[in-house]
């Protein structure tokens, strides 16, 4: 993934988005137990507003990039469904309203879906869904939160993002890299959120 161009052409932005003392102590074991239910509700709420993004971007994207996204779309349904069935296990609060940080991502992301074209989102979909990979891929699935690096991690998972990045490929635009860049700095502050009561 990190040989990728817009990746690349990031610069230290891909590391802040994708390396966070949150995912660190998540993966040693050492996080507090409220500041992952918070994340984990603010994900779930963020997913929401994704959900009308990546719609937004379908009705826009030629015929022939229709099938990576379509499965993008199933695939983030099954995700909030999970959610859904394990928010009463995890003791997470899916109600609650979002959190400014949040809110600013999901309303940048919404702003663009009626604003830019096609090449501009397929660029910002591969930036939140490559930047989340590479963050729950670079510890190895272990300890008491196991399943959620697996699950983030996983090889249909990788393949999907990979899918993204050739579509960005195809469709290359001179504003890619700009909002590309954009969501590598709202993704840095979402796990800088976590930590905030």
């Amino acid at each position: 993934m990190t040989a990728h161009a817009l990746v690349q052409n990031a610069g230290p932005l891909w590391d802040e988005a994708t390396r966070a003392p949150f995912l660190e102590a998540l993966a040693a074991g050492t996080l507090p137990v409220e500041a992952f239910r918070r994340w984990l509700a603010q994900d779930y709420l963020y997913a929401k507003d994704l959900t009308a993004f990546q719609a937004i971007l379908l009705a826009k994207a030629p015929r022939d990039c229709h099938k990576a996204l379509v499965g993008g779309l199933g695939a983030l349904e099954k995700e909030l469904e999970w959610f859904e069935s394990h928010a009463g296990r995890l003791q997470v609060d899916l109600e609650i309203p979002p959190h400014p940080t949040c809110r600013r991502y999901t309303d940048f992301l919404l702003r663009c879906a009626y604003t830019e074209v096609y090449p501009v989102l397929v660029a910002m979909l591969f930036g939140v869904e490559a930047s989340y990979l590479a963050a729950w891929s670079a510890f190895a699935p272990a300890g008491l939160y196991a399943e959620f690096f697996a699950r983030w991690s996983s090889a249909d998972f990788t393949a999907y993002v990979e899918a993204l990045g050739g579509l960005a490929d195809r469709h290359p635009h001179q504003a890619a890299q700009q909002y590309f860049n954009e969501i590598l700095v709202h993704e840095r502050e979402f796990w800088k959120m976590s930590w905030q009561v």
